[in-house]
């Protein structure tokens, strides 16, 4: 008898678990942008694995993570508010997550970068990367031609994850056009000598653009995605833009 009286309570506590925990899904609040920690990780591991983010995963639910997922959710037909409620996060995670179109788009023309005209400092990325700030705009000068864009950082590992800014359609059409007019293509992987303003100072770099959001930003010393390995044609083009 007294290990029924015991076991009683303890049967009740167990079977009333699932209710209150299904209580506390329910009146959780969606993903948005602001948010912080491994469940942002999770999300932004799977939108790259289903091709609309193209970044290394932050941690942090910011303006990239934001049109990632309003991308998602258009692909899908859901409500593209660009938080992730409970309906986008159970559609993400199916085996049949609807993937983002595969852009197959080959550039068929380049305009060579001139002659370089303006110069900066060799500094080392690992030297450059902990001055960095997320979400904050940095300029970059094309060291041949003089003209200016502004980008914003996003994060980096091997090198510097940058996008375009998209607060406004003309302040996104206005960079587009000059990365263009830079790289000869809307849809261009061509690299070009640039300098990159850093605390009132010019550092050699060398970008490259994918023709919509993401841009690359390689210094002294950087590597590329790929097994880390080094890249001979960003090399040479900090060689020419430095001091």
């Amino acid at each position: 008898m007294k290990f029924m009286k015991r076991i009683i309570p303890l049967l009740l506590v167990l079977m009333l678990l699932p209710i209150f925990g299904v209580a506390a899904d329910e009146g959780e609040q969606p993903m948005q942008q602001g948010d912080k920690g491994e469940e942002v990780v999770r999300v932004q591991t799977r939108l790259f694995d289903l091709g609309y983010y193209t970044y290394k995963p932050t941690g942090s639910y910011q303006t990239v993570t934001r049109s990632a997922v309003v991308a998602y959710q258009v692909s899908g037909g859901l409500m593209s508010d660009g938080t992730v409620g409970s309906e986008t996060m159970q559609t993400l995670f199916l085996h049949g997550a609807k993937r983002a179109d595969f852009r197959a788009a080959v550039p068929l023309s380049f305009t060579a970068q001139g002659t370089i005209t303006q110069k900066g400092a060799a500094t080392p990325w690992e030297t450059v990367r902990p001055m960095l700030t997320p979400d904050e705009p940095y300029r970059v000068r094309n060291a041949a031609t003089g003209e200016d864009v502004t980008l914003l950082y996003v994060s980096g590992e091997n090198h510097a994850e940058m996008t375009v800014p998209t607060r406004t359609v003309a302040e996104r059409s206005a960079a587009v056009n000059m990365l263009t007019g830079w790289l000869g293509s809307a849809n261009s992987f061509y690299k070009c000598a640039v300098l990159f303003e850093l605390d009132g100072q010019w550092i050699a770099a060398s970008m490259q653009w994918d023709g919509d959001a993401h841009v690359c930003v390689y210094f002294k010393d950087s590597r590329s995605h790929v097994l880390g390995l080094s890249d001979a044609e960003h090399i040479a083009n900090i060689r020419r833009a430095s001091n």
